[in-house]
């Protein structure tokens, strides 16, 4: 890993920025600006994938296997590492094929990652223990990476942000609020989080069983259910993943508009939607501080104004 940091110019600890929100003076807000710490390496996708490559590099592997739609956060962030590291790297892609129009599919060519696509049925089945068995059997050298990231290896490098911002305050924040995918980034920073800091996790994907894919990243250990300073609200997924409407979009270019910070409409722009509505509601003890966790995706920005036009500023 010490050649990986010396030719990626990481910004870590990455910066926690005080945001004066004059509206709701009876807070001490925070954002933690895990988008930051690099420009293609972004936010949580770089402390998922730190303690895998780690585990990659020990165990020797040849290459790399990893999975995800056609405009993931992580194959995009996944395919700057391996054109860098020189680590022959195959992603099954969600979707019908190569669109040379798709920017992030684009980006991903240019970095000379090869590209296996799948129907969305066949993709299924990559949550399957049996076929990733096969997968391996058939890539021996490879290895793999789940989806999103999300595995146990995800959670003590996400871990990570509670340090840093414990250090960075200089005592535990009241609140920490961010946005769930698949989860292995929240999975991490609960598993740091101090008994006096409560977790608010905002669900970007509609029907998921928490409680069932957090233990699955924690390899089956379901002793966080006992803990009762966390919670994930599951009202601010805009109809679910992917989904959004124009109150939302309006929201993300007026916070960028108003405060100078991107966010994307998959994930952090629902976060801080609900954030502000949670606020608006009294949702948090008066006096509290509170940080928001920016973990980065600002790629898919392209890609999302490449669907819907270019309707968000960035």
């Amino acid at each position: 890993m010490k050649d990986f940091y010396n030719r990626f110019n990481l910004w870590i600890p990455s910066p926690i920025q005080k945001i004066n929100y004059n509206k709701y003076p009876d807070y001490e807000i925070y954002v933690k600006r895990d988008d930051l710490i690099h420009h293609d390496i972004s936010g949580n996708k770089f402390r998922k994938l730190k303690y895998n490559l780690i585990e990659f590099y020990r165990k020797k592997a040849k290459s790399i296997i990893a999975f995800g739609g056609a405009f993931s956060n992580l194959l995009y962030t996944l395919s700057v590492i391996s054109k860098e590291m020189n680590i022959p790297t195959t992603f099954f892609i969600r979707g019908d094929g190569y669109d040379e129009n798709n920017p992030t599919l684009k980006f991903i060519k240019k970095n000379g990652v090869k590209m296996v696509f799948m129907s969305r049925a066949a993709f299924k089945n990559i949550r399957k223990q049996e076929f990733l068995v096969q997968l391996q059997s058939q890539y021996p050298d490879a290895y793999i990476i789940p989806e999103g990231g999300s595995n146990n290896l995800a959670v003590p490098g996400s871990g990570e942000i509670v340090d840093e911002i414990i250090e960075q305050l200089g005592h535990s924040p009241d609140y920490i609020i961010m946005d769930l995918g698949t989860g292995g980034t929240f999975a991490g920073v609960l598993d740091k989080l101090p008994d006096e800091t409560k977790l608010i996790g905002m669900a970007a994907i509609k029907g998921v069983d928490w409680n069932k894919t957090l233990a699955q990243i924690y390899d089956g250990d379901n002793s966080f259910m006992k803990r009762t300073n966390w919670r994930i609200l599951e009202n601010y997924h805009f109809g679910g993943f992917a989904k959004f409407n124009n109150k939302l979009i309006d929201f993300i270019n007026n916070y960028k508009s108003k405060y100078g910070i991107p966010l994307e409409p998959i994930y952090s722009g629902k976060m801080v939607f609900g954030f502000h509505d949670l606020l608006e509601k009294g949702f948090f003890d008066p006096g509290s501080k509170i940080v928001w966790v920016h973990g980065g995706g600002l790629q898919g920005i392209k890609g999302f104004n490449y669907l819907n036009g270019d309707v968000i500023c960035f």
